[in-house]
């Protein structure tokens, strides 16, 4: 089975001493396993379009159970990520990320357009990239399925309140007035930070990074969005080890 895909490099692993094995999100396929022979040389033709970050097009075969390389090019490679460890860091976290939740073998357009903005952004260090991370946490895990229920206060209905308390187990928040369940966990959220909260999961993929804000809803937008994904992975992520450790 032959097949023709744009896609995002998101690992590169080595084999031998002179082959590549990545893994790449497609629109069209999710994350996909490519193998790339000789791709470790700089006088490769593939060298360049399977390097990690790199957004390109492929020309691959099906071969047991992985795509072979056959040809490719390079659209995008991002090297302002590069050029800041942090930044990086990001970068890496969210790839990881993707693997995690994007489907396999199954349409992924939305996760490939998100993953792709987020590192344009980071790249030319438009965006905070605490911001970055957060936005795309929640809207990746909207798309696979874990969708917060933002809209109103579990206990009184209110939309709006000067703090509102999000429950990362339940996905759920409540009002200042109401408060959380003795001995639940829950971020508090002031206004700037909730309507971040809201935006991430709710508003145009196109319009996802469309926004700032000030230092302290940053931190309590950053920490909600981490909790909730933690509380649905269920599992640590080295990356976003590594990343807490410059936070």
């Amino acid at each position: 089975m032959n097949l023709t895909a744009t896609g995002l490099v998101l690992t590169v692993s080595q084999l031998g001493d002179s082959d590549r094995f990545c893994k790449i999100l497609t629109g069209t396929h999710g994350v996909i396993n490519a193998y790339a022979k000789g791709a470790k040389s700089m006088k490769n033709k593939n060298f360049t379009a399977t390097s990690q970050f790199v957004y390109g097009s492929y020309e691959l075969f099906y071969r047991r159970n992985h795509y072979v390389i056959d040809e490719s090019q390079y659209e995008e490679l991002f090297t302002g990520l590069r050029e800041d460890i942090f930044r990086l860091s990001v970068a890496q976290y969210l790839c990881q990320l993707t693997m995690e939740l994007a489907p396999v073998e199954q349409p992924a357009e939305e996760y490939l357009y998100l993953m792709r903005a987020a590192l344009w952004y980071l790249s030319r260090n438009t965006r905070a990239p605490l911001l970055i991370k957060a936005a795309s946490e929640m809207r990746m895990l909207s798309l696979a399925g874990y969708l917060p229920d933002l809209v109103m206060c579990r206990e009184c209905g209110i939309y709006e309140h000067d703090w509102m308390y999000f429950a990362p187990e339940s996905g759920t928040i409540s009002c200042g007035s109401c408060g959380v369940k003795p001995g639940e966990f829950a971020v508090r959220l002031n206004r700037g930070a909730m309507y971040a909260f809201r935006h991430s999961v709710y508003a145009d993929i196109r319009k996802l990074y469309a926004f700032s804000l000030g230092e302290e809803s940053l931190k309590q937008f950053s920490e909600a969005a981490e909790a909730y994904t933690l509380s649905k992975l269920e599992k640590n992520l080295t990356t976003l080890e590594f990343l807490k450790t410059m936070m």
